[in-house]
């Protein structure tokens, strides 16, 4: 059996993953920020921007150690992934169960040239698997892998 081959997550992940949290903590620190600054409640107003602030620091903290803990390797049989922060998952599909698979970009990870892998596998309740934040020449490598497009047959 030969090494299993490594997919990294995108140098720039987080990056993408910073700009995603400072626009969920803007939706909702902005709303009691402009109610306190209204209606003269300054206190109201720090206190939003705070928690906002507060908010990306845990998200920031949060992805750097998912970054950290992310795997994803591809054996002769089959593909492991492995993330997780607080709830850590370890989902091993092997390639006689993969039908089909999904490389797919939004305009911002086009951007950073990300992409998503999605693995679409026969008979379980389980039935995709998602990949995000590779880079997109490493998901449509890994894609290809998968389906035995490197001259070898898949099963």
């Amino acid at each position: 059996m030969t090494d299993p081959l490594r997919y990294p997550l995108h140098p720039r992940v987080q990056d993408l993953w910073f700009w995603q949290s400072l626009i969920g903590s803007a939706v909702i620190a902005l709303p009691g920020m402009l109610a306190g600054l209204l209606s003269g409640n300054w206190l109201l107003a720090a206190a939003s921007v705070l928690v906002g602030v507060l908010l990306l620091l845990l998200a920031r903290h949060y992805y750097r150690r998912y970054a950290a803990q992310f795997r994803c390797e591809l054996s002769d049989d089959g593909l492991l992934v492995a993330r997780g922060v607080w709830w850590r998952s370890e989902h091993y599909t092997p390639r006689s169960r993969i039908q089909h698979t999904e490389v797919k970009q939004g305009p911002i990870a086009r951007h950073y040239e990300m992409a998503t892998l999605k693995v679409y596998t026969a008979g379980t309740h389980l039935g995709e698997l998602e990949v995000e934040g590779l880079a997109h020449a490493e998901a449509l490598s890994l894609r290809d892998h998968l389906l035995g497009r490197d001259g070898r047959d898949a099963v």
